[in-house]
C-alpha cells in the first residue's frame, strides 16, 4: 500500500490548483476559486490552503483577517475585564475542507495551524481573542468543541481568548 504525502499548509498563491476544489458551500467553493487572490492584493485577509506535499491542488484552506469587537458584544463575566475602546482579534473569516477530505480530520488541522500563526502574531501585536464565523448550526458546533463560545448578541460568530487557545495548543503538545 503507497502512503499518501503529507499535508503542508502554506500561503495561497496564483501556482495553486483550485478550480476542483468544492467543499459542499458554494460561497466557500466561489471564494477560493475566484476572490482569495484579490484579498491577498488588496491585504484584507491571508489565505492558507493545505495541500499534498510537492502537490499544488487545495485540499483545504482558512483565512486571517485582522479585527477588533465592543466588550458589549461579549457575555457580561467576560465583558467586565476588557477596556471601553475596541478590543484587538484575529479573525478566522472562513475554512473549507474539499469533500475529498472529509471525515479525514483536515478541519481540525487546519485550525490548530490557524490557532498556532494567530499566537505567533499575538507575540508582534496585541490580540486578545480570535473570531470565527460559523457558516450553520454544524459549523458552530464544530467551533464550540475546541472552547469558542458564542457573541451574545450573533450566535454564529464565536470568540476564543488568546489564553484559552494558549492551554489548547499546550495541552495538545503535552498528549503528543
Amino acid at each position: 500500500m503507497t502512503e499518501s504525502p503529507p499535508l503542508v499548509v502554506e500561503p495561497f498563491s496564483s501556482s495553486h490548483i483550485r478550480d476542483s476544489f468544492a467543499c459542499g458551500y458554494e460561497a466557500l467553493d466561489t471564494y477560493i476559486r475566484r476572490y482569495a487572490g484579490q484579498d491577498i492584493r488588496r491585504r484584507v485577509s491571508l489565505v492558507f490552503v493545505a495541500c499534498r506535499a510537492g502537490a499544488r491542488v487545495i485540499s483545504g484552506y482558512y483565512t486571517l483577517s485582522a479585527s477588533s469587537f465592543r466588550k458589549d458584544a461579549l457575555p457580561a463575566e467576560l465583558a467586565k475585564k476588557l477596556p471601553h475602546y475596541p478590543v484587538p482579534a484575529a479573525i478566522l473569516g472562513r475554512l473549507a475542507v474539499d469533500r475529498s477530505c472529509h471525515g479525514h480530520d483536515l478541519g481540525e488541522y487546519l485550525l490548530m495551524n490557524c490557532f498556532e500563526r494567530v499566537l505567533q502574531a499575538s507575540r508582534l501585536i496585541a490580540v486578545h481573542a480570535i473570531i470565527a464565523d460559523a457558516k450553520d448550526e454544524k459549523a458552530r458546533a464544530f467551533y464550540q468543541r475546541y472552547g469558542f463560545k458564542p457573541f451574545a448578541d450573533r450566535p454564529l460568530r464565536l470568540f476564543m481568548p488568546m489564553g484559552t487557545l494558549e492551554q489548547l495548543l499546550v495541552g495538545r503538545e503535552t498528549r503528543r
